[in-house]
């Protein structure tokens, strides 16, 4: 049986942890309503955007443009990965690992080549170990800084852009969590390049003003950073989301663990103080019959 000064101990490690994840889970709570409305204010415009694009009807269109179109073969396929900088965010990182890490088989499975640029630096090291030796990995840190967010989707889908248009990549899609709630989230994967046609059953013909090629080269880098820009956003607030979650768990296990060792600590003095009382009465009897 553990002593007294074990089991104080104990209790006052859990009572230490208790009050960190207490304290984190308030963090997150307060970062995740920020995270929710920045997401949310720029979710329709971005999912209007891309839908959009991805409607025009291109049998109208004589232009050749492999942004828009695709190339007829693809060798190497690259993956946008959204992690998190940091930990203790329950399994955030983990069903993303999972998710990229299937595609990445399927990828092989085809004999394509993968381009990975993690957001992220806590799966670097992880999908690293999952890559052939002719596939690419790169990592972009210092990314989701709310102030440069938008700058730096901007200068990332500069990257992808220039990647493609070099021949380096023939296929470019996102992965990320998008957030529903704190406790319900989503890995998605989102091809944007090229655009992937959806159906349009209006028969009217876009226009484009001055002209379709100006058009189409401003506007599809332009969407590329907007929806880096939404994923960004969307993984933001999931990570914020599964932080408070797990340390909301942690706290309540925290609680728990802090009830069963104060009764095992009022237990053991109860029994300490009994021992103690039979010891003085054996010895007190002892010398009454002496």
């Amino acid at each position: 049986m553990a002593n007294l000064k074990e089991l104080r101990n104990k209790i006052s490690v859990v009572v230490s942890t208790r009050k960190v994840t207490a304290a984190m889970k308030l963090v997150a709570g307060v970062k995740l309503k920020k995270a929710e409305q920045k997401a949310m204010a720029s979710r329709e415009y971005a999912s209007e955007l891309g839908h959009m694009l991805a409607k025009i009807r291109r049998e109208f269109l004589n232009i050749n443009c492999e942004l828009f179109y695709g190339r007829d073969f693809v060798h190497r396929e690259m993956l946008v990965v959204f992690a998190s900088d940091k930990g203790l965010c329950g399994n955030f990182n983990y069903v993303i690992n999972k998710e990229v890490s299937g595609i990445i088989s399927n990828i092989h499975a085809e004999n394509k080549k993968v381009h990975l640029i993690c957001v992220g630096d806590k799966l670097f090291d992880i999908l690293k170990q999952k890559l052939n030796d002719d596939d690419l990995i790169e990592l972009t840190g210092d990314f989701y800084k709310s102030e440069k967010l938008f700058d730096n989707s901007r200068k990332l889908a500069q990257k992808i852009i220039a990647d493609f248009t070099s021949n380096n990549v023939d296929r470019v899609s996102l992965v990320y969590t998008r957030c529903y709630s704190a406790m319900h989230r989503e890995v998605r994967v989102k091809n944007i390049i090229p655009l992937i046609c959806e159906p349009n059953p209006d028969k009217t013909e876009t226009i484009f003003e001055p002209n379709i090629e100006d058009v189409l080269k401003s506007i599809i880098p332009y969407n590329v950073a907007v929806q880096i820009y939404q994923s960004a956003l969307e993984s933001v607030a999931s990570e914020q989301g599964s932080r408070m979650t797990s340390m909301d768990s942690a706290t309540r296990n925290a609680d728990e663990l802090l009830s069963n060792l104060t009764i095992k600590y009022n237990r053991t003095r109860q029994y300490n103080i009994t021992q103690e009382l039979v010891e003085v009465v054996s010895g007190a009897s002892a010398v009454a019959k002496g």
